[in-house]
């Protein structure tokens, strides 16, 4: 482990010589975006949906003001907020809820003659613990000269997120789209330094979860993304 602790020093050492930068960079994952043609046929005649957000694990109702996950609820807003902004008319989550807990009907046709909604956004999962590692260190030429790396048996790990959307046309009981978009960290490059060897677990590694500002960031794009891909 001391051979590691000499690797890491040395690498920062390397990084502060010359006019190089040493980042590290993680591959940005693509996004996984499917819609039928149903979908984007109705959304042309519908200028204005009736959609509601449905979130997992909720005990959301019209009636209560617990919060389950704090967090949670910001992101779940933030996906509500941009599709007001689009134009969507969004249903009170809630009190959806609460009509489909008394209902005793599966068949989302009939739901959506009873809470008068159009589409269901679900909120399949939100992953704020993807791990993404390399040992590639990027060494970015400072003078904007070509940028050059270094492959060692370190590896640089930090957490990234992903959120998954299933969406539902409830006039035709219909799953019309699925969605999982990814937020890759330090796509641009983040500093070497940021890393630092733990000589009580003998680990170098950073694995902070993502913070709740960036995810929100995150969600309100995909959101953007969501709707435009309806539209494409």
């Amino acid at each position: 482990m001391k051979k590691l602790a000499l690797i890491f020093a040395v690498s920062l050492l390397a990084a502060s010589c010359g006019s190089y930068t040493s980042l590290i960079k993680y591959q940005n994952l693509p996004d996984d975006v499917y819609a039928n043609n149903n979908l984007k046929q109705y959304l042309e005649k519908s200028k204005s949906p009736k959609i509601v957000l449905r979130v997992p694990n909720s005990n959301d109702k019209a009636t209560s003001n617990t919060i389950i996950n704090q967090n949670n609820n910001v992101l779940y807003n933030a996906i509500e907020k941009e599709l007001l902004k689009e134009g969507f008319n969004v249903r009170d989550r809630g009190l959806f809820n609460e009509i489909m807990d008394k209902s005793k009907s599966a068949d989302y046709s009939k739901l959506g003659e009873e809470t008068d909604t159009d589409l269901i956004l679900e909120v399949v999962n939100i992953n704020t613990d993807v791990l993404y590692s390399t040992n590639k260190v990027t060494l970015a030429n400072n003078n904007k000269g070509d940028d050059k790396y270094n492959v060692g048996a370190i590896n640089y790990k930090k957490n990234g997120a992903s959120v998954e959307f299933r969406l539902i046309m409830v006039k035709n009981n219909e799953i019309a789209g699925n969605y999982k978009y990814n937020f890759t960290p330090c796509v641009s490059g983040c500093p070497l330094t940021d890393w630092a060897y733990n000589k009580h677990t003998k680990l170098l590694e950073l694995k902070e979860t993502v913070a709740v500002n960036a995810l929100e960031e995150f969600i309100t794009t995909c959101t953007k993304d969501l709707v435009q891909s309806f539209k494409s």
